[in-house]
């Protein structure tokens, strides 16, 4: 199933490669929606999965049903389901808003979606976001997201190009969830930089970060 999300990850990324390379959807400073990276990653995802009898859902009600996650797959062919949270990185805030995301999914119970006459074998997060690598707490995202130190050739490339160096994280994603009591071990993250092939958004990166639960 790892495979499955990094090609839907891999396909999401080349949506919007191909999408901002010919229209920009933004004005001056306004940024993306994360109901579009909600959005394609579902239709990437949808077909990774190669079954027709998928299913999907944007603002699925949670255990509270005053509450909402971002979307939902469910795919009866690999007995499997996926809840999908997502936030943009636009300020340091919203670092700890995607680890709440991520603990609701976790902790709660989550034995009620058997009401929507779902039965699945395997459950997976999937956190998406995204960074433009500006601020210098922003250049920090990659390697706290990943929890790697060592930088993709991706990114070397962008600190060769730009003349600027990525910054050293004081901690992880992986780190500050512990502290919250989630264990994140297990859990594949990727960061990509759309702004390799796309000149107007070269400091423009999507992340993706996923687990079993």
């Amino acid at each position: 199933m790892d495979s499955i999300i990094s090609t839907a990850f891999k396909g999401m990324c080349e949506t919007y490669e191909g999408l901002l390379s010919s229209f920009y959807p933004a004005r001056d400073s306004t940024g993306f929606t994360e109901q579009n990276q909600v959005h394609n990653f579902i239709n990437a995802l949808r077909t990774a999965l190669n079954d027709d009898n998928s299913v999907h859902w944007l603002e699925f009600p949670w255990a509270d049903k005053s509450e909402h996650i971002d979307g939902m797959v469910f795919s009866p062919k690999h007995k499997a389901i996926f809840y999908i949270e997502a936030k943009r990185l636009s300020k340091s805030t919203q670092k700890s808003l995607i680890m709440d995301d991520i603990k609701r999914v976790i902790i709660n119970d989550r034995a009620f979606i058997n009401k929507n006459e779902i039965y699945v074998d395997n459950e997976y997060i999937i956190a998406l976001s995204d960074v433009w690598l500006e601020d210098k707490w922003k250049t920090a995202i990659p390697r706290w997201w990943s929890g790697v130190q060592e930088l993709s050739p991706q990114l070397l490339n962008w600190e060769k190009k730009s003349k600027k160096s990525l910054a050293i994280p004081k901690s992880t994603l992986k780190k500050d969830l512990q502290e919250r009591n989630i264990d994140w071990t297990g859990s594949n993250s990727y960061v990509h930089l759309v702004g390799e092939k796309v000149n107007r958004v070269q400091n423009y990166c999507l992340l993706l970060a996923s687990k079993k639960i």
